[in-house]
């Protein structure tokens, strides 16, 4: 499917469908001044093109529209039946598939995918507990929160979800399958996401006959006090493997379950002092919010980036899986635009159903940047997905003028053209990106200074 027809998609979504969805929801039980089309449209493209927007700002751009509302109209809209409108809205959008072209990086053209998957979680009010359970007791803080599971498509840049939960779910029980991996796949996560039994299940799984067939593959730090066996069942201690000169590696064959266990490569690289010490006091401050105390033998292995993966050596040195699995940090700075430059986490108000309208219209606006995004410079290595958004926020509005007054097609190339100018980033000299470490090889004491 390309942009266009997504585009077309969405405007299927936001000028048809959501007639049905308001019905359903029960957000509109008679016709007025403001309707719902351009109640959902002002409220997506308005937090889109201006995420501090105020309400006098939403209407204005009503007269996008030639729909002319007050304040206060828009205001006493932001109901509990319209914050499941605004949901159902954000979960029909994510359905919509942009299939792109694959990025021209070898190393990831083995894949058939590159999938990153990672959470962030919006803390919310109180109120809104019975709806978003947070981690928190009732009184304390995080008492509710939401929490958006993601997989990004390293390879053409497609964004699956997000698919919310309540902020207490564990990253274990994550709404995506295993199932939903496409054979030939790379999987890459956090440490959240570690479980023997899911590393399995990933590359065990076998496909379903009518999907494309071959072995899905996983690169992951290793949990501590997860237990290796080598080939003949004996425990494996990491003790007496480690290397203990900076910048050593040591690459071992190793069994990763004890019953029924996933042949994998264990990969030991010490790293320096100074990164370490970065290590333990994130590890400290992590226990810290959750009340606990680190082991001395968890803080003793911040001195060692520790690696599994089932990629076969033919396909990936011990260098290239240590290039691909900082693929897990672009997630992160996907997470980080979302709440630097979409404010999903912040508003102004303290209605919390307000608030609850205003975090599911921003995320709807994310998921249609993030398709013009994939069509207009993914292919380009070197992008730069913060210029992009800043880019895509200056020019979204044109996008809703022409859902209404036509001429959509001719409005997305126009924009597209605005992507493909300068939305890249610098190559550095001292500390190479990800990007430049696919693209140019790795340079390893510079990789060495970032694991």
């Amino acid at each position: 499917m390309s942009l266009t027809q997504v585009m077309e998609q969405y405007q299927s979504i936001l000028e048809e469908e959501v007639h049905d969805i308001a019905y359903e929801t029960g957000a509109v039980k008679r016709k007025g001044k403001l309707d719902v089309i351009t109640l959902v449209q002002l409220t997506i493209f308005g937090f889109w093109q201006d995420p501090d927007i105020r309400l006098s700002g939403l209407a204005q751009i009503g007269g996008r529209r030639e729909v002319h509302v007050t304040e206060s109209a828009i205001s006493q809209r932001f109901t509990p039946k319209c914050a499941n409108l605004f949901l159902r809205i954000m979960q029909r959008l994510a359905k919509v598939r942009l299939e792109g072209e694959k990025v021209d990086i070898p190393l990831l053209k083995q894949f058939s995918e590159v999938i990153v998957e990672d959470s962030t979680s919006v803390s919310l009010p109180a109120a809104l507990a019975g709806i978003w359970l947070g981690c928190g007791e009732e009184g304390w803080a995080n008492e509710a929160a939401v929490k958006a599971f993601v997989r990004w498509n390293m390879l053409n840049g497609e964004l699956l979800g997000p698919r919310l939960t309540s902020g207490r779910t564990n990253d274990h029980k994550s709404p995506f399958s295993i199932d939903e991996l496409p054979g030939g796949s790379l999987y890459i996560a956090d440490l959240g996401f570690f479980a023997i039994e899911r590393l399995c299940s990933i590359a065990k799984c076998e496909n379903d006959r009518s999907k494309k067939s071959g072995k899905r593959y996983f690169v992951s730090r290793l949990q501590p006090h997860t237990n290796l066996y080598n080939r003949r069942g004996h425990l494996l201690k990491l003790k007496g493997i480690l290397p203990q000169q900076v910048g050593q590696v040591r690459e071992m064959g190793a069994v990763l379950g004890q019953k029924n266990g996933v042949p994998v490569r264990l990969i030991l690289l010490r790293v320096p002092k100074e990164v370490a010490e970065e290590r333990q006091a994130r590890i400290i401050e992590k226990a810290k919010d959750n009340g606990n105390e680190p082991s001395k033998e968890i803080l003793e292995l911040a001195h060692w980036t520790i690696v599994i993966t089932n990629i076969p050596r033919k396909m990936a040195s011990y260098e290239e899986i240590l290039v691909l699995l900082r693929l897990r940090w672009q997630i992160e700075r996907l997470f980080r635009l979302w709440k630097e430059g979409g404010k999903i986490d912040e508003w102004r108000t303290k209605k919390p159903y307000r608030i609850l309208c205003e975090i599911y219209a921003k995320m709807c606006a994310m998921i249609i940047q993030q398709s013009l995004i994939q069509e207009g410079c993914w292919l380009d290595p070197l992008r730069s997905i913060v210029k992009a958004a800043a880019c895509l926020r200056r020019e979204c509005n044109r996008i809703m003028v022409a859902f209404y007054e036509g001429n959509l097609e001719n409005t997305v190339q126009s924009i597209l053209r605005t992507l493909q100018a300068w939305c890249r980033i610098d190559r550095r000299a001292a500390y190479p990106s990800t990007a430049q470490l696919l693209l140019d090889g790795l340079d390893w004491q510079l990789e060495l200074l970032l694991t």
